[in-house]
């Protein structure tokens, strides 16, 4: 079944004193994929910017640039868009490579689409390889373990060992202090996945969007679990299975990434697909609000 979404997704920015120029980044736009077909997508800003230029950047994401030279006390960005969502087809975990297999291709490649995926092997900003994470790995990857069921795997573990708790990290907290702990919010249990995998030399990468909400009236009714994560940015993980592609698996909700989810890109890690960035002249101290709705608009049969 097909599935027509809204998104929109508000930032409100408010500032002590004014901002004189302010130069920013938004990662909002989503991407066609297989999956997903966008219908519409537009980024607003208040104040209306001086500036305002769509460019795509290395992993074929959209990146907004946003200027804003008239002082304000208070900035506001707005994501608006609606796609349509098709259940996507995922290969049986058994019948894929092993991970051992799938190493060896992604170190030796010989085709393109090697070539691009072995990027994602290396560490990153927010995804440096320790001895730590690599031990916590080290059960799912038996040898000749078919790929796919090892990152299965470190999905359910991830799932079933850390607790979701918003106030536990932050954007600096290091992968090693949130493996310790054993809670953090989405993005972490991302990064989490994503050492793992490339701590055994496979290609994982980051990716950012958004989960449709299940209310809890709805889910009682229908005897669904509602969806941590929801009416917020959310983040999960891809794996690279050769001869299939990427599969992405959400650790927070324990499943493959389904008609539920909407991308909006992927990257390294957090750094590369941060929804908003940017610098200013004055502003003081400043304050940040945001506000996310996923709502269903038509189902197509």
């Amino acid at each position: 079944m097909t599935v027509t979404y809204r998104v929109r997704h508000k930032t409100v920015y408010g500032y002590s004193v004014p901002v004189t120029l302010s130069h920013h980044l938004a990662r909002l736009k989503p991407r066609e994929t297989p999956y997903q077909h966008i219908l519409s997508e537009r980024i607003t800003m208040t104040p209306e910017p001086s500036f305002q230029s769509d460019e795509t950047d290395a992993f074929g994401n959209t990146s907004t640039f946003l200027i804003a030279e008239t002082p304000h006390n208070e900035m506001t960005i707005v994501s608006d868009f609606t796609a349509q969502i098709m259940p996507p087809v995922y290969p049986d975990p058994a019948q894929t490579p092993s991970w051992e297999e799938t190493k060896s291709l992604l170190s030796f490649p010989d085709t393109p689409e090697l070539l691009a995926a072995g990027e994602m092997t290396a560490p990153s900003c927010f995804v440096p390889l320790s001895a730590e994470i690599k031990t916590y790995a080290a059960p799912s990857f038996t040898p000749n373990r078919p790929v796919l069921e090892a990152a299965e795997e470190i999905m359910r573990r991830i799932y079933r060992d850390f607790t979701y708790d918003s106030s536990a990290t932050s954007i600096a907290t290091p992968i090693n202090e949130t493996l310790a702990m054993k809670r953090g919010v989405c993005q972490d249990f991302a990064h989490v996945g994503i050492a793992c995998l490339r701590s055994f030399g496979l290609a994982a990468r980051y990716v950012s969007g958004y989960i449709r909400t299940r209310r809890a009236a709805e889910a009682e009714q229908k005897g669904e679990i509602e969806m941590i994560g929801g009416d917020a940015s959310h983040a999960w993980f891809s794996v690279y299975v050769p001869s299939f592609g990427w599969v992405d698996l959400d650790p927070t909700n324990n499943m493959y990434m389904q008609s539920e989810h909407l991308t909006v890109g992927w990257g390294r890690d957090f750094d590369d697909m941060s929804p908003v960035k940017g610098v200013m002249t004055g502003g003081g101290t400043h304050t940040i609000a945001v506000d996310v709705s996923v709502r269903t608009i038509r189902p197509d049969q």
